[in-house]
């Protein structure tokens, strides 16, 4: 629509309607209404809706006041006259909101029109009131086609009962589509007679008819029992599960059996697990829960042996929602059955149901099974609720065996048994290393800082692969420990009385990971000392240092050290630290690979400086990359740090970094480097 034509209708909007207020009870001049109603006498689809939309806000704004009565009459005048139809199907959607028992009259006339039925219906429905219900009667006779066919399904949705009789008569009309819609109505209407006419065509019906007869009163049978007339639906369900009826039908009847079955409910149920039918015996499962009282549920699981695999399962699965507990002998049974499937399903629904009396099913389970068998056992056990079952698992962890304590640990880990502690700070000592190393990355998870000391202890007790594991768990509860609150203090205290060497080298590579800056001095002596052991240590604990604090300390040893092995950990953790997040300005930190690049010895830590490089942003570190990329043995690093900093600089700096991705397109031999720079060297870029 062009402009003009939009101002034109907003004009004619404002000049028609005469509009005082824009209140929802400001007064419609009814002159100027009728007016707009003329024009759209002639109005088709795809014209412009700008007088339509006048008139519905004018309709709204009256809707509520006096005036509306006069709106609705000239709305019905409206469907008199020889407007077009796309105009009538406006109106009676008008009509359909504010309309009245006043319009029926008119609506009605519209009826036996096949062109208009629709529409006069879409109205009717939505209208209260007899005098619609008996205009819909009145016309049904009269009508043929898509517009019987209309109004039997309106006469279904309004659930007019006065109806029964005309529908009954139409179940048996020799023209299937009207039986169908009217068997599709009876079905909606909430009466005694509908019912009845259904249960009688359910025996003189056949084929697709019967099919529509036999849904339309499932539904009298659901909407009985919603209404709480369990007894009146029962009778209903029952007809449709006999075993002559289709499938889908039975299966949804039995569902309806057994949630209306009373006292019965129990042996409703077990009647459908003995059924043959596997569709049954799913559908009465997929019920249990909606029954789901003790002797209903008992009943039920008493039936499990019985049932094939997928059944097992499904019940299994049921009986785990109902959470009663009467079906535990049932369900540790199948815990020993010959199917995987079901045995799965049996260690599942235990994490729901067991208790500390399960615990040791469970880990000698998971201990002994692989996949999916273990897997569920193994969930189940960490699962399982009360107090009791954490101290079942830690008094168990003491004599069990290697692949049992292994699961039992775990368990601790996944349950958080902070009473396991002490236990599992024996279990670091065993003789299985297993065992000693999922201990110890328990302990990693639940011990305390109150703990610390003794694994401190452990630490300095333990050797090889042991003791790095260890570690970890001294740093990991270390940091648990406020900063403020001098998180190394016991590391540091063990490392002053420490005479072993090695022991002095564990501690000093714990407090490089915490980082607590009382640790510094300590550490930046051990640079300093005489023994390469001590010095070394240093060196690498100051290289995982959280921060860049000890950067400087490790450019001194890099640049100064006799021990080439030593210049090489400083200048590799001076690489690191440069690289960590920090609030220092980029030329500084340019700087810093600058300075680690002139001291790089060989290829593989100069390729390491332009890796860190990379992550830093601005036009100095795309310089000082691109000023490799003519090194061939710096090559692809090079090109790899241009391309991530120039993501960075391509907006402040097109210039400089065009000619750098316009150099690495040139010569590089990378077809993906080649297109990302392509990409980034596009226009708008």
């Amino acid at each position: 629509m062009s402009r003009l034509i939009k101002v034109s209708a907003i004009i004619t909007v404002i000049l028609c309607c005469g509009f005082i207020s824009r209140g929802a009870n400001a007064a419609v001049d009814a002159n100027a209404f009728s007016q707009l109603l003329g024009k759209i006498k002639t109005y088709d689809f795809g014209q412009s809706r700008a007088d339509l939309t006048a008139i519905s806000d004018m309709i709204r704004q009256a809707s509520t006041t006096p005036e509306i009565k006069g709106i609705e009459k000239q709305l019905d005048d409206f469907l008199k006259s020889d407007a077009t139809f796309a105009a009538r199907q406006f109106v009676c959607r008008e009509l359909s909101i504010v309309g009245t028992e006043a319009s029926v009259p008119a609506l009605a006339s519209m009826l036996t029109d096949e062109k208009n039925a629709d529409s006069a219906r879409y109205a009717m429905e939505r209208i209260p009131g007899e005098a619609v219900d008996k205009a819909l009667r009145e016309a049904l006779p009269k009508t043929e086609g898509n517009a019987k066919i209309g109004i039997i399904n309106t006469l279904g949705v309004r659930g007019d009962k006065k109806a029964v009789g005309l529908l009954t008569g139409l179940v048996a009309d020799p023209n299937q589509t009207f039986a169908v819609a009217a068997v599709a109505a009876l079905g909606r209407i909430d009466d005694a007679g509908a019912t009845e006419a259904l249960a009688k065509a359910k025996d003189k019906t056949m084929g697709a008819l019967r099919a529509s007869v036999l849904d339309a009163y499932l539904r009298c049978a659901d909407r009985l029992a919603a209404k709480g007339q369990k007894n009146a639906a029962l009778p209903i369900y029952k007809q449709l599960y006999a075993t002559t009826e289709p499938m889908p039908i039975r299966v949804t009847a039995v569902r309806g059996m057994i949630m209306t079955s009373g006292d019965k409910t129990g042996d409703t149920v077990v009647e459908a697990l003995k059924s043959k039918d596997k569709p049954i015996q799913t559908a009465a499962i997929a019920t249990l829960k909606d029954v789901a009282k003790t002797d209903v549920v008992k009943a039920a699981a008493e039936q499990l042996p019985n049932l094939g695999a997928a059944q097992q399962a499904q019940l299994l699965a049921a009986m785990a929602d109902c959470a009663d507990r009467v079906a535990m002998p049932a369900v540790l049974a199948a815990a020993k059955s010959t199917d995987e499937s079901v045995r799965v399903a049996a260690m599942t629904t235990i994490g729901t149901m067991g208790d500390a009396s399960t615990v040791d099913l469970l880990v000698q389970t998971a201990a002994a099974a692989k996949g999916a068998e273990q897997k569920a056992a193994q969930d189940s056990l960490y699962r399982l609720r009360g107090a009791d079952v954490d101290q079942a698992i830690i008094k168990k962890l003491a004599d069990a065996e290697p692949k049992a304590k292994v699961e039992l640990i775990r368990s601790c880990d996944q349950r958080n048994i902070a009473a396991a502690v002490p236990a599992l700070e024996s279990a670091v000592k065993d003789a299985d290393g297993q065992v000693r190393i999922e201990s110890i990355k328990a302990l990693r998870a639940i011990a305390g800082p109150q703990d610390l000391a003794d694994l401190i202890n452990l630490q300095l007790a333990a050797s090889g692969a042991d003791r790095s594991e260890i570690e970890k768990t001294v740093v990991a509860v270390a940091r648990k420990i406020p900063a403020d609150k001098n998180p190394a203090e016991k590391v540091l205290a063990a490392l002053t009385a420490a005479k072993d060497l090695d022991a002095k080298g564990s501690l000093m590579s714990v407090l490089g990971k915490i980082g607590d800056p009382a640790a510094l001095p300590v550490l930046r002596e051990a640079i300093a000392d005489k023994d390469d052991k001590i010095k070394d240590a240093g060196v690498r604990a100051l290289s995982d240092w959280p921060t860049a604090a000890p950067a400087a300390d490790l450019l001194k040893v890099a640049k100064e050290s006799g021990n080439e092995v030593h210049k090489t950990l400083a200048l590799r953790g001076y690489v690191r630290l440069t690289g960590l997040e920090s609030d220092r300005p980029a030329e500084e930190t340019i700087k810093m690979y600058q300075e680690a690049m002139s001291l790089a010895a060989n290829a593989a830590d100069k390729k390491m400086v332009l890796s860190g490089l990379g992550n830093t942003k601005g036009l100095g570190a795309l310089q000082m990359a691109g000023g490799y990329l003519e090194d061939s043995e710096l090559k692809q690093e090079a090109e790899a740090a241009v391309m991530k900093i120039a993501e960075t600089t391509i907006r402040n700096n097109p210039q400089e970094t065009k000619e750098l991705l316009q150099k690495v397109v040139a010569q590089t031999t990378s077809d993906s480097v080649k297109e990302q720079a392509q990409k980034l060297l596009k226009p708008g870029k």
